[in-house]
């Protein structure tokens, strides 16, 4: 995710995977078949997998999103008005809330009807936010000079891997996204998968390229080893990547009052093994950074009540998250990059609850959540609400500075 992408060494990216996309999608390719033999042997550095990232990994992804013949288009401008809030109706003069300052908030509105539902929420490379609605919809947000006031809007419809508009909840249900370059994730509840769109070769002309296509490593299947019961509006809600492509998933289902989790290596099966926000609702969004001083994962998740009078309506969570190496089996011989990713585990080492909101507090339905270092080092959380295209809920856009 831009500023806060998580580090890439140079061997790495050499050898960055060419076994499919995001959950091991067989289409762009398997690695190396196991060789019983070899793994007696101790190979020398350079028999490692030396497959290019571009060529191997990313450029099959780009094709299947925008294929040869494809002419970009541009989305669609709609118009914007543009209204602050402040962090506390009854006290405006109100700034701090748990371990965040507020920074600034803000009330979207537009005429155009197709502005609405938004969910996941993450920062472009030109430094504006990119969200996507539960109606199958992008929604470029342009941001003013200052990096906080929304000063324009643009929209394109999502499309399918043949180029056909998504269409009603079954295929549109966009909740989470997680940019990488210019390349957009999204996960959809309901049909539970993700897609890759490469806007930015295509922009509204990109098409959902399947990162899972129904093999033994989709989602369901990776519910169902885990013993989840997802339902059709339970699933994905949070998205978020890293820049060596470890994807995190996140699903609104909690088990044992936790909610379930899942950091992987993206040409890796995933793993919901891992469980954050303990004691908190439901989690709706999640966000990555970099975490200081280690090779961690520094994790942002928004969790939000199902019951708008309860006492803790909206949740923010920070948790840290340390690599680890599965040895298990581990083989005799220099295992290649490839096999080293996907043996490649977090684990949770630390958590903290950064607020708790309720109604006396300008919330709405919060459900997309972004995060960005600061040159100051500082740690700004952007989140926004799906006003579900309701006259009685807002689309507000709230901005707050994390204290450590």
């Amino acid at each position: 995710m831009r500023r806060r992408r998580l580090g890439w060494s140079g061997a790495m990216l050499a050898a960055v995977v060419a076994s499919g996309v995001f959950f091991g999608a067989a289409a762009l390719g398997q690695p190396p078949s196991s060789d019983p033999t070899g793994d007696l042997i101790v190979q020398s550095p350079g028999a490692r997998d030396a497959r290019s990232f571009e060529s191997d990994y990313l450029a099959p992804l780009r094709r299947a999103s925008c294929p040869a013949g494809v002419r970009r288009l541009d989305p669609k401008t709609l118009d914007l008005a543009v209204s602050s809030v402040p962090l506390a109706g009854l006290n405006p003069f109100r700034k701090e809330v748990g371990s965040l300052s507020f920074v600034a908030g803000f009330h979207l509105t537009s005429a155009d009807k197709r502005f609405g539902g938004l969910s996941g929420l993450d920062f472009r490379e030109d430094g504006g936010l990119l969200a996507v609605s539960d109606t199958g919809d992008f929604v470029w947000i342009d941001l003013a000079a200052d990096g906080l006031t929304p000063k324009a809007l643009r929209v394109a419809g999502m499309l399918d891997a043949k180029g056909t508009a998504l269409r009603g909840k079954a295929e549109g249900d966009a909740e989470g996204l997680a940019l990488q370059g210019d390349v957009a994730l999204v996960s959809y509840e309901r049909n539970h998968r993700v897609l890759a769109f490469d806007i930015g070769k295509c922009g509204a002309a990109a098409r959902g390229a399947p990162v899972a296509s129904g093999s033994s490593a989709s989602l369901p299947k990776a519910f169902e080893r885990r013993g989840l019961s997802v339902g059709g509006n339970q699933g994905p809600e949070g998205l978020a990547i890293t820049a060596d492509w470890m994807l995190i998933a996140g699903i609104e289902t909690k088990l044992d009052s936790a909610s379930p989790v899942s950091a992987r290596a993206i040409e890796a099966p995933p793993e919901f093994d891992l469980a954050i926000g303990k004691d908190a609702p439901e989690l709706v969004g999640l966000d990555a950074l970099l975490a200081e001083k280690s090779d961690g994962i520094r994790l942002y998740s928004l969790h939000r009540s199902s019951n708008p009078l309860a006492s803790n309506v909206i949740t923010i969570v920070e948790s840290t998250l340390e690599p680890i190496l599965d040895q298990y089996n581990l083989p005799a011989r220099v295992i290649s990059e490839i096999d080293e990713r996907s043996r490649k585990r977090y684990r949770v080492t630390s958590s903290r609850v950064l607020a708790e909101m309720n109604v006396f507090l300008t919330i709405d339905n919060f459900e997309g959540i972004a995060a960005r270092r600061m040159p100051d080092g500082r740690v700004r959380l952007f989140v926004v609400s799906d006003d579900n295209f309701s006259e009685s809920q807002r689309t507000l856009l709230m901005v707050y500075d994390v204290r450590s």
